[in-house]
């Protein structure tokens, strides 16, 4: 399974399946870390960045697809409180740019079923299919038709809290709250096909939209570090509710 879709009962639905799934392995070329090593996290900023970029290609024994790009059915993104009273639908979603990222820190508190990191991608793009219709900075927005949006150095806080659970007797961990921060240096938005096609006017407003990237991209951050989450949570579960968190975390 390769493709997520972004609602409550999508998601669901694939947490449910994962603990159908019978236990598996860790990719041989994974590496891991000793709880006792005196500089655990530090071993763990090395090893995440290192698996992130080996699932470039995919892990089949993890049910992990290509990350390069991760697709995803379907996103949608409500709309804000201020300058963006309009909601985004994005079907059929490429995101580029994970298996670029780097760790920055790393933090666990195992005893605590608690993980805490910090992480930069230079490039984030996401390639979809979007249909949207309101107001964007008061002025009128519709159309529908590729689009993307690109983050560029973006920073990421990633904040993990898991229940562990027993099954076959053996302890797993199910991460239950997998909270995102998005901050990004820029953001650069182009949608084709704005306005029935209208080129004068979808080249306006895609030059409006990029001069005032902060406040268009800051009325709906919470909405992208919602999806961004799901979706994490997702990927971070397949592994360890299939994984033993004896083979994750070597004793």
């Amino acid at each position: 399974m390769g493709r997520f879709g972004v609602t409550a009962l999508g998601f669901f639905a694939l947490v449910v399946a994962s603990f159908t799934t019978r236990a598996a392995k860790l990719p041989s070329s994974f590496k891991r870390c000793h709880k006792s090593d005196p500089h655990f996290d530090d071993c763990l900023v090395v090893n995440i960045e290192d698996a992130i970029r080996k699932l470039k290609n995919g892990a089949p024994e993890l049910a992990l697809d290509s990350f390069e790009p991760l697709l995803i059915s379907e996103l949608v993104i409500g709309e804000g409180s201020g300058p963006v009273n309009v909601q985004q639908n994005f079907k059929n979603v490429r995101l580029h740019g994970l298996t670029g990222s780097k760790v920055l820190a790393e933090k666990a508190s195992l005893d605590q079923n608690m993980l805490f990191a910090q992480s930069i991608t230079p490039m984030l793009r996401l390639e979809a299919d979007y249909n949207m219709k309101g107001r964007v900075l008061l002025l009128p927005i519709y159309g529908d038709g590729p689009c993307n949006v690109t983050l560029v150095n973006t920073k990421i806080n990633h904040t993990l809290i898991g229940e562990p659970f027993e099954r076959k007797g053996k302890t797993f961990l199910k991460w239950v709250n997998y909270t995102v921060t998005l901050r990004p240096e820029i953001v650069q938005f182009n949608f084709a096909n704005l306005f029935n096609g209208d080129n004068r006017l979808g080249d306006e407003i895609n030059r409006v939209l990029n001069e005032n990237w902060d406040a268009v991209f800051g009325d709906v951050r919470a909405g992208y570090e919602k999806s961004f989450g799901i979706i994490f949570q997702d990927l971070a579960n397949r592994v360890f509710t299939r994984v033993p968190t004896k083979d994750i975390f070597l004793d």
